[in-house]
């Protein structure tokens, strides 16, 4: 068993040992060479700076030759001692809104997973849906979608339903590699990241895009995301969901072995629901409430997630300690998004990702283009991207500022491509077991093979190109978007 782990495990080991040994020098050599390189026409000399940091910084998110965390600290100190900009301005994304709601969704995620109020509530569906494992799996899924509006973390829901997931294939009696625990593993991390498309806390990108869009100019609230984000990302989870059945059919000798006795001792063993379960339920439909009003309060999302937060720590009402927060707050997240901010606002301002925009637009010959067109290449350049990050946020930040300026190339309002991109990164991370944490940590269950991601992956990653550009093409227009 053991020498069968270590094969298995032994050519992604070889890879990150690759782009870890050869990232530095390559983020060295390429921003050098662009540090160098005689300035082109329509750039800048401080927007060939800028774009000669964000390669550099771009090979190193790639690699993860340093920590990703430690990548955006760089930004800071390297964007200055370059004359790019001063140290407030490469400050400037650390104290962005985004990145403050990144920090409230983490807290009310502790505080969802503290008093158990989300496992509850997946074991409840769970006991309605039955234990067929075709009917299992859609439980999970219809799990994920609730859950991905009670708790802002895919890595916090994915620990949720992972010993859940693991205690029903124990009792398909699903030993080592099966088709039913290669189908429940990957409908519980694929519906969960599809799903987080459509609701602006549920996953860390969508707060990004809304901090890129703002300084376009255009303000998208709590409940416009959901108008615009929620349908299409449901349909991309419900197509998930069929299309893992199909490929992965469970094994037709599979009996129930007790999945319905199991969810119901759960619940009995759980009781009755706690007095802090109801007051984290009404804290979350507090600022639900105020998230769905924000067109008439005018009160920022972020605002209103913080303030919420803060109602968790009240003596006496409250369910939280700070060390129970500390201890789910992704502060890593918060370091990547903050530095990659700053940087695409520094692509922004000095011009470099408009004269990338341009290039690439050229190059593409996407001049005169239908906007179904333009939305599919874009769309399918974006997902399969997915193929060289390990993380949406990074992936988020660098690639936002260009997709930003493809659309002014193309003279089409930002929110145009910039929305259906932003989605398409935070939802698409499907080709790849290392495309995202939920990813990994069903991949280190022991029960999946790296070829099981693409397999399934490659195909849904094209349906959603197609779904998204397709969305933003009639839906959203006919919404008056643009």
């Amino acid at each position: 068993m053991a020498s069968t782990a270590v094969m298995k495990n032994s050519v992604p080991n070889k890879f990150a040992n690759i782009r870890q040994t050869f990232g530095v020098p390559l983020a060295v050599l390429l921003g050098a060479a662009i540090w160098f390189m005689h300035t082109p026409s329509g750039l800048s000399a401080l927007g060939q700076k800028a774009l000669s940091l964000f390669v550099a910084i771009f090979v190193l998110y790639l690699s993860e030759a340093i920590p990703l965390a430690v990548t955006s600290i760089l930004i800071v100190p390297a964007s200055v001692l370059m004359g790019i900009v001063n140290v407030g301005g490469a400050l400037q994304g650390f104290a962005s809104p985004s990145a403050y709601l990144i920090l409230a969704a983490f807290i009310l995620a502790a505080a969802m997973v503290k008093t158990k109020l989300a496992e509850r509530i997946t074991y409840l569906i769970l006991s309605k849906t039955g234990s067929s494992p075709g009917k299992i799996t859609l439980g999970v899924t219809l799990a994920n979608i609730v859950i991905a509006f009670l708790v802002p973390s895919t890595t916090a829901r994915t620990a949720i339903m992972l010993p859940i997931c693991m205690s029903i294939i124990a009792l398909f009696a699903a030993e080592g590699r099966s088709k039913f625990a290669t189908n429940l593993l990957l409908v519980m991390a694929f519906t969960n990241t599809t799903i987080g498309a459509g609701i602006l806390t549920a996953t860390v990108p969508n707060p990004v895009v809304v901090d890129f869009l703002a300084k376009s100019g255009r303000i998208v609230t709590y409940t416009d995301w959901l108008i615009y984000g929620f349908p299409p990302a449901l349909i991309m989870t419900l197509f998930t969901w069929w299309f893992i059945q199909k490929v992965y059919k469970p094994e037709p000798e599979l009996t129930p072995g007790g999945a319905d006795r199991m969810i119901r001792e759960k619940l009995t063993a759980m009781g009755k629901t706690t007095s802090a379960e109801w007051r984290t339920l009404s804290i979350f439909l507090l600022i639900t409430c105020l998230w769905a009003t924000q067109n008439w309060t005018k009160l920022d999302a972020t605002v209103v997630c913080l303030l919420g937060d803060c109602l968790l720590f009240l003596p006496k009402f409250g369910v939280l300690t700070w060390g129970d927060a500390n201890k789910e707050v992704s502060w890593q997240v918060l370091l990547i998004a903050g530095g990659g901010i700053s940087l695409g606002e520094m692509l922004m301002k000095t011009g470099a990702a408009k004269w990338l925009a341009t290039s690439i637009f050229q190059m593409l010959g996407l001049r005169g283009a239908s906007v179904l067109l333009t939305l599919i290449v874009v769309m399918f350049i974006v997902q399969y991207m997915h193929l060289f990050f390990s993380t949406v946020i990074a992936m988020a930040t660098a690639l936002l500022p260009i997709v930003m300026a493809l659309a002014d190339a193309a003279h089409l309002n930002p929110i145009v491509l910039v929305l259906p991109a932003g989605m398409i990164i935070g939802g698409g991370p499907l080709l790849m077991f290392y495309n995202t944490l939920p990813n990994v940590v069903v991949y280190g269950s022991g029960k999946l093979q790296v070829g099981d991601f693409p397999k399934v992956g490659v195909a849904l990653c094209a349906f959603a190109v197609i779904l998204y550009a397709v969305t933003a093409a009639t839906y959203w227009r006919w919404l008056g978007l643009f």
